[in-house]
């Protein structure tokens, strides 16, 4: 399989989220491993995956706080969603790091989403508000797409793991945003 050649050949992978980090997990181990933050860093270990030689975290808990860390490698390979940023790849192409994105899963909206979210949104004064909590970005814009009532949607509280997915729920119009960043 040329992809898993491709990865070995690899000095450091960059493990974008813990999805990645679980399907990573059963391809090898390469001598360098990096991850936005330490839930990557639990999934590959929960998933059996060996400890590498060097582990980076990410400080900012994004993928550009692991750019200076990356740089120094003449191969990084990247395992991400489908639909993952291009900002830490784009970079490093930037400065001649030779860099192999390798799509690990994709993100779907489950059919019947639309459905329960508009069920948990009509709840009665005998009910708890519901909250969206959410940990990316494009959660943020796959939840809108969806919405009928795009009023009520905005109206519900967000949580949101860090402060740019708290930035992209204000700049599509939610109105009480509330950061509870991950540990």
């Amino acid at each position: 399989m040329q992809a898993c050649a491709e990865l070995q050949a690899s000095a450091a992978w960059v493990l974008s989220s813990p999805s990645a980090a679980y399907w990573a997990a059963k391809l090898g181990t390469p001598s360098t491993l990096a991850v936005m933050g330490t839930p990557s860093q639990t999934a590959w270990r929960d998933a059996g995956g060996a400890e590498p030689a060097h582990w980076h975290v990410s400080p900012t808990g994004e993928s550009m706080g692991l750019f200076e860390s990356m740089r120094h490698y003449p191969r990084v390979s990247v395992l991400r969603g489908k639909q993952g940023r291009n900002d830490l790849i784009e970079v490093l192409l930037e400065v001649g790091i030779d860099v192999n994105p390798v799509p690990m899963y994709e993100k779907k909206q489950h059919p019947l989403f639309e459905n329960d979210l508009i069920a948990s949104l009509s709840v009665t004064s005998n009910h708890a508000a519901p909250a969206f909590y959410f940990s990316s970005t494009d959660q943020v814009a796959r939840m809108l797409a969806v919405a009928k009532n795009m009023p009520s949607v905005l109206a519900v509280p967000v949580l949101a793991s860090h402060p740019r997915i708290a930035n992209a729920a204000k700049a599509l119009g939610f109105k009480h945003i509330s950061l509870h960043e991950a540990t």
